[in-house]
């Protein structure tokens, strides 16, 4: 063969695997073309702006329970809610993502007026009406299905810890009125103080060893908002002076607030904080109940509802307590140290009426839920 013809199929050669290498190549690492990269990055963008969307769409109060309730709370993940059915009695378990619901317990609880939780939400104390026209109260251990009626003497009732309530009992035989603590279950008891009041609100002082109790808020009544250690000992007042008070303790027992009206039966209500003590008030300038408040989890911030359409005809809050009027709520954020006020919903996007209740955050603090007094369902409010 001529030296010529082999250099030339050598040379032929050499370039066929160099042509093949080098496909091989562009076809394994060569980026993408700009028209795909935009395609791809066109997608990207469509499912970011889909998933905004979705976001930005979500009402900020929103109805989350096609049905009246009765004490609902959070779980420790923030993702579900039980509550009680207010028609039924009938608990029920609501997902906070789909808003679906199971079935908890299927009794049918008649009469139920309302359900004290445990702090671990494994035992409940219920409040039932009765024929005699004084409450009733059972307890129910949702671990052992163990249920029990307590003394028809009690009052009111709250828990100390998972271990303890504390009840008002009178005593029928010696008319005496006494603050007790018990095991759930009504035993094991003991006489913390006595009372002279016809009615009264009781409340452990969180991460401390006493309780508090003031006689119910009454515009033409002073309120002597009192503590007591729970082991016996001196009753202390802590808040005197003012007229149709109520009081609710931040998480860590360090302050609370109070809510009054102005003067002895007045019309307008006032609402501000002090010290455990009593000390250091100071008035928030936000004319609502406490009733209608909850604390941030840092105790830096209050967010309240303020009530407006009232008459000033109505005596407060003589006349918001007995239901003879619903109030037309907004609501606000307050910044304890600074005196800010900042609206948590627009009035635009306020599109029907509410009369808040029961206000309690989710653990994150993203929502705001309660429940709205006209139609007794739950309601939430993103934050």
């Amino acid at each position: 063969m001529l030296l010529s013809k082999k250099i030339f199929i050598t040379s032929s050669s050499i370039l066929l695997i160099t042509l093949l290498f080098w496909g091989i190549y562009i076809f394994s690492f060569k980026k993408p073309s700009p028209e795909k990269e935009a395609v791809v990055s066109k997608k990207s963008d469509d499912a970011q702006v889909e998933k905004t969307s979705i976001v930005g769409n979500e009402e900020r109060i929103q109805k989350i329970t096609d049905e009246s309730v009765i004490s609902p709370i959070l779980s420790d993940n923030d993702e579900s809610m039980k509550y009680y059915s207010k028609s039924s009695g009938k608990v029920y378990q609501l997902d906070l993502l789909t808003l679906e619901k199971k079935v908890v317990s299927d009794a049918n609880l008649i009469g139920l007026l309302d359900v004290y939780w445990s702090p671990n939400q494994g035992m409940v104390i219920s409040k039932f009406s009765s024929g005699a026209g004084y409450p009733k109260f059972s307890f129910f251990d949702y671990l052992t299905k163990k249920a029990s009626r307590l003394n028809e003497s009690i009052g009111a009732v709250s828990w100390q810890s998972n271990k303890k309530i504390i009840y008002t009992y009178f005593d029928n035989k010696n008319k005496e009125k006494s603050i007790n603590i018990s095991d759930p279950n009504g035993e094991n008891w003991n006489k913390i103080t006595t009372f002279s009041s016809d009615s009264i609100s009781i409340a452990p002082v969180p991460k401390s060893g006493f309780i508090s109790f003031w006689n119910k808020p009454d515009s033409f009544s002073e309120t002597l908002f009192q503590s007591t250690p729970i082991m016996g000992g001196e009753t202390k007042v802590l808040s005197s002076g003012v007229f149709g008070a109520d009081y609710l303790w931040n998480s860590d027992g360090t302050m609370f607030l109070r809510s009054n009206v102005d003067q002895k039966g007045g019309h307008k209500m006032e609402l501000g904080f002090a010290n455990s003590l009593g000390g250091e008030y100071k008035n928030i300038g936000l004319p609502t109940f406490v009733s209608k408040c909850v604390w941030s989890k840092n105790n830096s911030f209050v967010f309240c509802a303020l009530p407006g359409s009232i008459s000033e005809k109505n005596i407060l809050p003589n006349d918001y307590l007995d239901s003879s009027f619903t109030t037309n709520d907004t609501f606000w954020k307050v910044n304890l140290k600074t005196g800010e006020k900042t609206r948590v919903v627009p009035l635009e996007e306020l599109k029907t009426t509410y009369d808040a209740t029961g206000l309690f955050l989710s653990y994150n603090e993203s929502y705001l839920f309660f429940v709205n007094k006209i139609d007794d369902k739950l309601y939430r409010i993103r934050l």
